[in-house]
């Protein structure tokens, strides 16, 4: 996402359109609850530990401050901030973690080594 708004950022300003980028992390929504297939899942848990995720309204207002401000990029929750500054300065990290987990979940097939 970040690198589509860093492209479309110097187009837009030319029509006058400024462009913010919002890394929100887990803010409170039932997007959580919708299968691959876009079907709603309204019984299902909550996936993520509630100390993780942000209130709707204070996500809302953080954003729309954000925007107001003309900020370029807006990173609103603590462990967003921890995970793009992760990605940016240590990006083996969020891979090794995400093979990690996808291993976990029967999402990633790791190859055979010949040999």
């Amino acid at each position: 996402m970040r690198a589509l708004a860093n492209a479309i950022t110097p187009e837009l300003r030319l029509a006058g359109v400024k462009v913010t980028l919002i890394s929100p992390g887990f803010v409170a929504s039932d997007i959580r609850r919708v299968d691959n297939q876009g079907t709603f899942h309204g019984h299902a848990k909550e996936s993520m530990p509630a100390w993780l995720i942000m209130p709707t309204d204070k996500a809302a207002r953080q954003i729309l401050r954000a925007i107001a401000r003309g900020k370029r990029e807006a990173i609103i929750t603590g462990h967003g901030k921890a995970l793009v500054f992760l990605e940016r300065f240590m990006p083996w990290v969020i891979r090794a973690v995400s093979r990690k987990i996808a291993a976990g979940r029967g999402g990633y097939r790791q190859e055979a080594k010949s040999g």
